[in-house]
Protein backbone atom coordinates (compact mmCIF):
# COMPACT_ATOMS: atom_id res chain seq x y z
CA UNK A 1 0.00 0.00 0.00
CA UNK A 2 1.29 3.37 -0.96
CA UNK A 3 0.90 4.89 2.64
CA UNK A 4 4.73 5.64 3.13
CA UNK A 5 5.50 7.55 0.29
CA UNK A 6 8.69 8.62 -0.72
CA UNK A 7 9.61 12.18 -1.19
CA UNK A 8 9.74 11.25 -4.90
CA UNK A 9 6.69 9.08 -5.67
CA UNK A 10 4.69 12.16 -4.77
CA UNK A 11 5.93 14.18 -7.22
CA UNK A 12 2.33 15.24 -8.45
CA UNK A 13 0.72 15.86 -5.03
CA UNK A 14 -12.58 27.16 5.49
CA UNK A 15 -46.68 56.71 27.52
CA UNK A 16 -45.38 59.40 28.91
CA UNK A 17 -47.56 60.94 32.33
CA UNK A 18 -48.79 64.25 32.37
CA UNK A 19 -47.93 65.54 36.28
CA UNK A 20 -50.72 68.78 37.07
CA UNK A 21 -49.17 70.55 40.05
CA UNK A 22 -51.40 73.08 42.21
CA UNK A 23 -49.43 76.15 43.44
CA UNK A 24 -52.43 77.60 44.27
CA UNK A 25 -53.34 81.64 44.12
CA UNK A 26 -51.15 84.83 44.66
CA UNK A 27 -53.47 84.99 47.86
CA UNK A 28 -51.71 82.62 49.61
CA UNK A 29 -48.60 83.69 49.82
CA UNK A 30 -47.73 87.11 51.65
CA UNK A 31 -44.98 88.90 50.35
CA UNK A 32 -41.64 89.02 52.57
CA UNK A 33 -41.48 92.16 55.47
CA UNK A 34 -39.00 94.88 54.53
CA UNK A 35 -37.27 94.10 57.53
CA UNK A 36 -36.07 90.27 56.04
CA UNK A 37 -38.85 87.90 58.22
CA UNK A 38 -40.21 85.71 55.79
CA UNK A 39 -43.51 86.02 54.53
CA UNK A 40 -45.90 83.31 55.76
CA UNK A 41 -46.12 80.73 52.63
CA UNK A 42 -49.77 79.26 53.29
CA UNK A 43 -49.92 77.80 50.16
CA UNK A 44 -51.26 73.59 49.73
CA UNK A 45 -48.27 71.23 48.05
CA UNK A 46 -48.95 70.95 44.46
CA UNK A 47 -50.32 67.21 43.86
CA UNK A 48 -49.17 65.03 40.84
CA UNK A 49 -51.76 62.98 39.98
CA UNK A 50 -50.44 61.36 36.89
CA UNK A 51 -52.29 57.73 35.85
CA UNK A 52 -50.32 54.61 36.28
CA UNK A 53 -49.56 54.11 32.54
CA UNK A 54 -49.21 50.20 31.74
CA UNK A 55 -46.47 48.55 29.85
CA UNK A 56 -47.60 46.48 26.94
CA UNK A 57 -44.03 46.23 25.15
CA UNK A 58 -44.20 42.82 22.83
CA UNK A 59 -41.52 40.82 23.91
CA UNK A 60 -38.52 40.24 21.69
CA UNK A 61 -37.86 36.10 20.77
CA UNK A 62 -34.36 36.11 20.15
CA UNK A 63 -33.69 33.44 18.19
CA UNK A 64 -31.32 30.70 20.33
CA UNK A 65 -27.70 29.67 19.65
CA UNK A 66 -26.93 26.79 17.82
CA UNK A 67 -24.09 24.20 18.28
CA UNK A 68 -23.04 22.37 14.95
CA UNK A 69 -20.35 20.24 14.15
CA UNK A 70 -19.40 20.88 10.52
CA UNK A 71 -18.14 16.97 8.70
CA UNK A 72 -17.86 15.51 4.84
CA UNK A 73 -18.28 12.36 6.17
CA UNK A 74 -17.30 9.78 9.26
CA UNK A 75 -14.76 10.20 12.17
CA UNK A 76 -14.18 6.66 11.86
CA UNK A 77 -10.16 5.76 11.32
CA UNK A 78 -8.80 3.37 8.61
CA UNK A 79 -5.55 2.14 9.86
CA UNK A 80 -2.60 2.15 7.28
CA UNK A 81 -4.38 4.41 5.07
CA UNK A 82 -3.08 7.98 5.22
CA UNK A 83 -0.51 8.62 2.63
CA UNK A 84 2.07 11.59 3.30
CA UNK A 85 4.79 12.95 1.69
CA UNK A 86 7.81 11.78 4.01
CA UNK A 87 11.60 10.21 3.74
CA UNK A 88 11.52 7.12 4.92
CA UNK A 89 8.48 7.40 7.35
CA UNK A 90 10.03 10.60 8.48
CA UNK A 91 7.12 13.25 8.07
CA UNK A 92 8.08 16.06 5.54
CA UNK A 93 6.31 19.20 5.50
CA UNK A 94 2.72 18.28 4.78
CA UNK A 95 -1.06 20.32 5.23
CA UNK A 96 -4.42 18.90 4.78
CA UNK A 97 -7.31 20.37 4.09
CA UNK A 98 -11.32 20.50 4.23
CA UNK A 99 -13.66 23.45 2.21
CA UNK A 100 -17.13 23.71 4.49
CA UNK A 101 -19.83 25.98 2.71
CA UNK A 102 -21.85 27.26 6.02
CA UNK A 103 -25.23 27.19 3.67
CA UNK A 104 -24.74 23.71 3.03
CA UNK A 105 -24.60 22.77 6.40
CA UNK A 106 -27.93 24.87 7.23
CA UNK A 107 -25.92 27.93 8.59
CA UNK A 108 -27.21 30.67 7.29
CA UNK A 109 -25.78 33.60 9.87
CA UNK A 110 -22.37 34.38 10.93
CA UNK A 111 -20.57 31.09 12.40
CA UNK A 112 -18.54 31.26 15.22
CA UNK A 113 -15.94 28.29 15.43
CA UNK A 114 -14.44 27.26 18.73
CA UNK A 115 -13.03 23.95 17.86
CA UNK A 116 -10.82 21.90 15.35
CA UNK A 117 -11.11 17.80 14.98
CA UNK A 118 -8.52 16.26 13.93
CA UNK A 119 -7.91 11.97 13.49
CA UNK A 120 -4.11 10.63 14.75
CA UNK A 121 -3.79 7.33 12.60
CA UNK A 122 -0.56 7.11 14.57
CA UNK A 123 2.76 9.72 15.93
CA UNK A 124 6.03 8.86 17.26
CA UNK A 125 8.14 11.64 18.09
CA UNK A 126 11.97 11.26 17.47
CA UNK A 127 12.86 13.01 20.67
CA UNK A 128 10.48 12.67 23.86
CA UNK A 129 7.00 11.18 23.78
CA UNK A 130 5.13 14.39 21.87
CA UNK A 131 4.79 16.64 18.81
CA UNK A 132 3.17 19.67 17.82
CA UNK A 133 1.09 20.02 14.88
CA UNK A 134 -1.20 23.53 13.89
CA UNK A 135 -4.53 23.58 13.06
CA UNK A 136 -5.81 26.92 11.24
CA UNK A 137 -8.80 28.01 10.22
CA UNK A 138 -9.79 30.64 6.80
CA UNK A 139 -12.58 32.37 5.08
CA UNK A 140 -12.02 32.51 1.43
CA UNK A 141 -12.94 34.80 -1.07
CA UNK A 142 -13.67 32.54 -4.51
CA UNK A 143 -13.20 28.81 -4.63
CA UNK A 144 -11.38 26.67 -2.81
CA UNK A 145 -8.47 26.33 -3.85
CA UNK A 146 -7.78 28.59 -6.23
CA UNK A 147 -9.42 31.63 -3.78
CA UNK A 148 -7.97 33.81 -1.58
CA UNK A 149 -7.65 32.24 1.83
CA UNK A 150 -7.55 34.92 5.09
CA UNK A 151 -7.12 32.97 8.69
CA UNK A 152 -9.36 34.06 11.27
CA UNK A 153 -8.18 31.25 13.76
CA UNK A 154 -5.09 29.48 14.37
CA UNK A 155 -3.84 26.94 17.35
CA UNK A 156 -0.85 24.69 17.99
CA UNK A 157 -2.03 21.33 19.10
CA UNK A 158 0.48 18.71 20.98
CA UNK A 159 -0.25 15.27 19.89
CA UNK A 160 1.13 12.31 21.92
CA UNK A 161 2.35 8.97 21.10
CA UNK A 162 -0.15 7.60 22.97
CA UNK A 163 -2.67 9.44 20.49
CA UNK A 164 -3.56 6.75 17.96
CA UNK A 165 -6.52 5.69 16.45
CA UNK A 166 -8.44 8.62 17.77
CA UNK A 167 -9.88 12.18 17.28
CA UNK A 168 -7.53 15.10 19.04
CA UNK A 169 -10.34 17.79 19.67
CA UNK A 170 -8.27 21.48 19.15
CA UNK A 171 -10.08 24.03 20.96
CA UNK A 172 -9.44 27.58 19.50
CA UNK A 173 -8.53 30.45 21.49
CA UNK A 174 -9.35 32.64 20.42
CA UNK A 175 -12.34 31.65 18.23
CA UNK A 176 -12.80 32.54 14.62
CA UNK A 177 -15.52 34.32 13.09
CA UNK A 178 -16.97 33.43 9.81
CA UNK A 179 -19.64 36.24 8.14
CA UNK A 180 -23.06 34.49 7.15
CA UNK A 181 -22.41 33.39 3.54
CA UNK A 182 -19.02 32.61 3.99
CA UNK A 183 -17.27 29.08 2.88
CA UNK A 184 -14.61 28.26 5.49
CA UNK A 185 -11.10 26.01 5.17
CA UNK A 186 -9.75 24.13 7.78
CA UNK A 187 -6.29 23.52 7.72
CA UNK A 188 -4.10 20.36 9.44
CA UNK A 189 -0.19 21.51 9.52
CA UNK A 190 2.23 19.22 9.94
CA UNK A 191 5.60 20.80 10.16
CA UNK A 192 8.91 19.02 9.05
CA UNK A 193 10.12 16.40 11.21
CA UNK A 194 13.34 15.56 10.09
CA UNK A 195 15.37 17.46 12.65
CA UNK A 196 13.71 15.48 15.54
CA UNK A 197 12.94 12.34 13.68
CA UNK A 198 8.94 12.63 13.91
CA UNK A 199 6.58 10.62 12.01
CA UNK A 200 3.12 11.08 11.90
CA UNK A 201 -0.49 9.95 9.93
CA UNK A 202 -3.63 12.14 10.30
CA UNK A 203 -6.36 10.14 10.43
CA UNK A 204 -8.51 8.99 7.03
CA UNK A 205 -11.21 6.36 6.17
CA UNK A 206 -12.45 5.11 3.01
CA UNK A 207 -15.98 6.33 3.72
CA UNK A 208 -18.20 7.99 1.53
CA UNK A 209 -17.64 11.71 2.29
CA UNK A 210 -19.75 14.73 0.69
CA UNK A 211 -16.66 16.89 -0.24
CA UNK A 212 -13.36 16.47 -1.29
CA UNK A 213 -9.91 16.27 0.75
CA UNK A 214 -7.19 18.49 0.12
CA UNK A 215 -3.30 17.57 0.64
CA UNK A 216 -0.23 20.33 0.50
CA UNK A 217 3.53 18.66 0.15
CA UNK A 218 6.21 21.11 -1.03
CA UNK A 219 8.99 18.40 -0.97
CA UNK A 220 7.26 16.17 -3.10
CA UNK A 221 6.44 18.92 -5.66
CA UNK A 222 2.89 19.84 -4.50
CA UNK A 223 3.13 23.40 -3.75
CA UNK A 224 -0.64 24.28 -3.67
CA UNK A 225 -3.65 22.26 -2.08
CA UNK A 226 -4.42 19.31 -4.18
CA UNK A 227 -7.45 16.99 -4.25
CA UNK A 228 -6.44 13.48 -2.92
CA UNK A 229 -7.82 11.83 -5.46
CA UNK A 230 -6.12 14.16 -8.18
CA UNK A 231 -2.81 12.75 -7.15
CA UNK A 232 -3.82 9.20 -6.98
CA UNK A 233 -5.39 8.27 -3.35
CA UNK A 234 -9.27 8.44 -3.95
CA UNK A 235 -9.92 6.26 -0.53
CA UNK A 236 -7.63 8.71 1.65
CA UNK A 237 -10.48 10.86 2.98
CA UNK A 238 -9.23 13.18 6.17
CA UNK A 239 -10.73 12.96 9.65
CA UNK A 240 -11.09 16.95 9.84
CA UNK A 241 -14.30 18.72 11.10
CA UNK A 242 -14.81 22.17 12.90
CA UNK A 243 -17.71 22.63 15.76
CA UNK A 244 -19.01 26.32 16.34
CA UNK A 245 -22.28 28.13 17.18
CA UNK A 246 -24.63 30.36 15.07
Amino acid sequence: MLRRVSLLALATIAGCASATVNEGDDDNVDAARIDGTPGDVDAPPGTIDAPVTPVDARIIDAPAIQTITLAQGPTTITAANTVSCNATGITAENSYYRAFRLADHGVNSAFTANRIDVGIESATAGIGTSQTIQVKLYTVAGAFPAGVLTQIAGQIATVTNTTTGTVLPVTLSPTGLAPAGSTIVAEVFIPDGAATNNSIFIGSNTAAETGPSYIRAPDCGSTQPATLASVGFPNVHMVITVTGTY
